[in-house]
């Protein structure tokens, strides 16, 4: 578990606690999503980042 798999989840746990409070929901939510978005870009542009080295690596020829 990364850091970018440690942000989604709190995003997720402020988006559920956010839609189950009744005040300050609104904030809550708000929170959880953008959290929760920038754990899952995050984590597609760490992978992409990956698989490009990857890449580079093989045509290299060497690991």
């Amino acid at each position: 578990m990364d850091r970018w798999d440690v942000l989604a989840l709190i995003g997720i746990v402020l988006l559920g606690a956010g839609l189950w409070l009744l005040a300050p929901w609104l904030g809550l939510t708000v929170a959880g999503a953008v959290t929760l978005a920038v754990g899952l870009f995050g984590s597609v542009i760490a992978e992409k980042a990956a698989a490009r080295q990857e890449l580079i690596n093989a045509q290299k020829g060497g690991a």
